[in-house]
């Protein structure tokens, strides 16, 4: 059963009881996940007041703790109910711009030392040691984390995501985040899959943003090539061209395998409805067989809308490609 729990002003309350029509998303375009939920209100005098604030931290938790975050807003709507939008941690990141240069900083360092600046607690950084040469000028600080994390996924041919858990943030090899999700109908009996219970599946294959040919320029000028010609066959050349930094061929000859492997397949945009699990996350990795539209295998989870009204869970997740 999922558990409601407000600290203010150092003191923590069990508000399960006063929480209706709660909903929480996460999308793989954005650092931080959202929380939304509504409170019934009365101003009877025999009605509990409501101890939720700006500023005040909410916190749920099932088995264990899901999300937690900060008030961000309320609106009151006459006698009716108080809706509240709260952000993870995530939010200082994303509403806050710095100025940093990094020479020869390994990737892992500069972000440490970023989130280290802005009092984030660090749960578990992945080991990145790719060099970091660079002058972010008054940008957000989380772009400048997703540049580094970027910067070294086009080196390393490593997905990388970030996600807030418990309040500190994660950035882990998005191979390592695999989730397999079940759901119970009654205590005493077996779990089953989640995605025994998908509904409204719908599957969009597309090859607009393939590139099935990648061109690497290096700093002498030499051009670099890789293709997949068993691809150009089928769908014609689509192609792209880079210019790197790298003296190296053998680097720039590496990256182009890497552009080639991450752009160089049909892209898929899908999604479905099924009963909810907390584990499932934007940025991780569920294994989905749905045989109406033919999905097939594992794929990312790029969106995910969880809503819990009533003790029923359920969730709409967007799916891509890993």
């Amino acid at each position: 059963m999922h558990k409601f729990y407000c600290i203010t002003n150092g003191i923590q309350t069990d508000i399960t009881p006063l929480v209706r029509s709660i909903k929480w998303r996460s999308n793989i375009n954005e650092l931080g996940n959202q929380l939304d939920f509504e409170i019934a209100f009365n101003d009877s005098r025999y009605f509990p007041s409501i101890p939720v604030e700006l500023g005040s931290v909410v916190i749920i938790k099932n088995e264990e703790e899901i999300f937690r975050g900060i008030v961000i807003s309320k609106q009151n709507s006459g006698r009716n109910v108080v809706s509240y939008t709260c952000f993870d941690y995530a939010i200082y990141l994303n509403k806050s711009k710095e100025v940093y240069q990094f020479n020869k900083t390994s990737a892992k360092k500069a972000i440490e030392t970023i989130l280290n600046d802005f009092k984030i607690p660090i749960g578990k950084i992945a080991p990145i040691s790719t060099v970091i040469n660079k002058i972010y000028n008054n940008k957000l600080v989380s772009d400048i984390i997703r540049d580094i994390i970027s910067t070294a996924e086009k080196e390393k041919g490593i997905k990388y995501r970030m996600e807030m858990r418990q309040g500190k943030l994660f950035i882990e090899n998005q191979e390592d985040l695999v989730i397999k999700a079940t759901f119970k109908l009654a205590q005493n009996i077996q779990d089953y899959d989640v995605t025994s219970s998908i509904s409204n599946p719908s599957r969009k294959q597309t090859i607009e943003n393939m590139k099935n040919s990648i061109k690497v320029i290096d700093t002498n000028n030499k051009v670099i090539e890789q293709r997949d010609q068993k691809l150009i066959d089928k769908y014609g050349l689509l192609q792209d061209v880079m210019l790197t930094e790298h003296k190296d061929t053998a680097k720039a000859k590496n990256l182009a395998e890497k552009m080639l492997k991450d752009l160089g397949k049909v892209m898929e945009e899908n999604s479905v409805e099924m009963i909810g699990n907390d584990s499932v996350r934007a940025g991780r990795l569920i294994e989905i067989r749905e045989p109406i539209t033919g999905m097939s295998g594992q794929y990312l989870i790029k969106d995910v809308n969880h809503t819990l009204t009533n003790g029923i869970h359920r969730m709409q997740v967007g799916l891509g490609v890993k």
